[in-house]
């Protein structure tokens, strides 16, 4: 069973991959957003097709990083994300 949440950008804004994590273009403002998130998230995850669960799992899965930590990052990451406008969380039902 799925949980989670499901993310996808507000309409308007952008994403694209960048060395240092994730670069938004919210064409609203026009506002750019540097996100440090590494490799934690790529870019294909706004499409919706994955929860933030599923992120996290596959994220940790066969490498050395603690599943806590990594949780909490991506959790973060994801709320600062939302809490600017860039992205719409969908609980899944």
């Amino acid at each position: 069973m799925k949980q989670g949440k499901f993310y996808r950008l507000q309409e308007g804004v952008q994403v694209r991959r960048e060395k240092f994590g994730l670069l938004f273009y919210d064409y609203r403002g026009p506002r750019l957003y540097f996100v440090p998130s590494g490799d934690l998230i790529d870019d294909s995850f706004f499409t919706g097709r994955q929860t933030e669960q599923e992120l996290i799992e596959a994220v940790t899965a066969g490498q050395p990083w603690n599943h806590r930590e990594t949780k909490g990052r991506v959790v973060q990451i994801l709320e600062m994300l939302e809490e600017k406008g860039l992205v719409h969380g969908q609980p899944v039902c």
